[in-house]
């Protein structure tokens, strides 16, 4: 008795063997372009107070031989702080790119939602250039604690919306709500939806923020030390950590960056360079091991 299949079962066969076939090649394509790399790409942090050369370091990761032969550097800017820098450190040079993503809405307050496509599709477009051929070192994300800021906006924009629905139109979207636990969750995940799809560019990736103070005493709130500020989960990404400092002696000023944590090369975590200097003369030396990858 010979047994004949449907066309429907012959169909969704083929088909799970065509969803094998392209799962298979993405996946030898992945090993391969690894095993083609001579090092992996970093994914760092970069964490300071303001003005202390945080995106200097960061648009300082290509080497002499890299900027001659064109490579690119791709910035997303949510602080709106890399142009000054890339003007007056870089000559406006053509090849580091930079997009805020920022959408205002027309009472001043920032649009979220478009801000965050726009990031997004900024993430997307790096890409584009990178499988188009086009030579990438880095790419940066500037401002990781507006991001994160973002990200809470955009949940208390959708409680409030939720609450209107309930109660009437007199809730305005500047009010503070009341946030259960669980709401917390939304903010999350739009928060690392940016970063996994930064940092699933193939390149080196920079993400950089600001530092926040930390309290004692909950009657009397007194500054005790300060932290990144980002979500707390968020170190937990990183393969390497940089922390600047501002260190003031006499007439001197030097920027002081050091390695924090490195999966890559523990043997230099703790090694400091002094990234800025100045006296009257400004004195630009950057990471060398940046620069080259090493960290």
């Amino acid at each position: 008795m010979v047994i004949k299949m449907s066309w429907k079962m012959e169909t969704k066969e083929e088909n799970k063997g065509d969803t094998f076939a392209d799962a298979k090649a993405k996946i030898l394509m992945q090993i391969k372009e690894r095993n083609e790399r001579e090092k992996s790409f970093l994914l760092c942090s970069i964490t300071g107070n303001p003005k202390v050369g945080k995106t200097g370091v960061a648009l300082d990761s290509r080497t002499p031989s890299e900027i001659e032969e064109g490579y690119k550097i791709f910035v997303l800017d949510f602080d709106d702080g890399a142009e000054p820098t890339w003007d007056s450190g870089w000559d406006r040079d053509e090849n580091i790119v930079i997009f805020n993503p920022i959408e205002m809405k027309g009472n001043g307050t920032v649009d979220w939602n478009e801000t965050f496509k726009n990031a997004h599709s900024f993430c997307e477009y790096v890409k584009e250039e990178i499988s188009s051929g086009i030579k990438v070192k880095s790419a940066v994300l500037d401002g990781v604690d507006k991001a994160f800021e973002g990200s809470s906006d955009v949940l208390r924009e959708h409680l409030v919306r939720s609450l209107k629905r309930l109660e009437g139109q007199v809730i305005h979207d500047t009010d503070s709500v009341t946030v259960k636990p669980l709401d917390w969750k939304i903010r999350n995940r739009i928060y690392n939806r940016l970063l996994d799809a930064f940092i699933s560019i193939d390149a080196n990736r920079f993400l950089i923020t600001h530092m926040k103070p930390i309290y004692g005493n909950i009657v009397n709130p007194v500054p005790i030390g300060e932290v990144a500020d980002w979500h707390k989960s968020t170190p937990a990404r990183f393969t390497q950590m940089i922390h600047i400092t501002k260190i003031k002696s006499g007439a001197t000023t030097n920027y002081i960056a050091e390695l924090q944590a490195s999966k890559t090369n523990p043997s230099i975590v703790g090694k400091e360079w002094t990234v800025f200097m100045t006296n009257g003369t400004n004195v630009w030396s950057g990471i060398p091991e940046l620069r080259e990858g090493t960290l």
